[in-house]
């Protein structure tokens, strides 16, 4: 399950095909396709046959292993077990150089910015601070009078606890964002998922397939 929080404090629950879509880069176009074929004999030996011979080679071991791991059940990882927390937020009235410093002293890319109650109302990211500042040998050169309000995502998602790692990664993938938080039934930031979370996941479990 996934959530939708608003810059005004609302909570909406959304399904992972329901959550709105953002601006899409067109796909390439190929103009051409290409295919390498190892040629074998019908039981598996390397050597110059016709095409059919090795299609139906590939077929019959394409069978054979689906036949094999149909009765392997794969685990499914959950947000709750690669997230990271406790978490570092931020609070938006801030500035934006005092934000930078809080990035440089945390090694953060991205931070959840929440409200006095302790709810989140946007993110803020290494980019929208580069956006607005003048960065000199890691240290800001000419501070803008600019809040963190001012420049932060507002409208955030947020994933459940129990929610499936796979679709987490795909719904940060579809919706371009390094960082997903993720709370709990009140709305509560429990932890938060980045890309690099993920990546550690997949290091540390080699059963572990992310688009099954």
């Amino acid at each position: 399950m996934f959530h939708l929080f608003t810059i005004d404090g609302k909570r909406l629950d959304l399904t992972l095909e329901n959550i709105k879509q953002g601006p899409r880069v067109s796909r390439t176009k190929k103009n051409f396709r290409t295919r390498t074929q190892l040629e074998v004999d019908i039981h598996g030996v390397p050597g110059k046959l016709n095409r059919e011979s090795g299609d139906k080679y590939y077929g019959r071991e394409a069978y054979r292993k689906a036949a094999r791991m149909e009765d392997v059940e794969e685990r499914v990882y959950r947000a709750s077990e690669i997230m990271s927390s406790p978490v570092i937020t931020i609070d938006p009235g801030i500035t934006a150089a005092d934000a930078w410093n809080r990035f440089n002293d945390n090694s953060c890319r991205h931070m959840p910015v929440v409200s006095g109650e302790g709810k989140i109302i946007g993110i803020l990211s290494e980019r929208d601070l580069l956006k607005k500042l003048i960065i000199r040998d890691g240290k800001v050169e000419d501070a803008v009078d600019i809040t963190i309000r001012d420049i932060m995502s507002p409208d955030v998602i947020a994933a459940d606890p129990r929610t499936d790692i796979r679709r987490v990664a795909r719904a940060m993938l579809e919706q371009h964002v390094g960082m997903m938080p993720i709370v709990d039934e009140k709305g509560d930031l429990q932890g938060v998922v980045t890309r690099s979370d993920i990546l550690h996941a997949i290091i540390q479990h080699p059963g572990f397939s992310l688009w099954a």
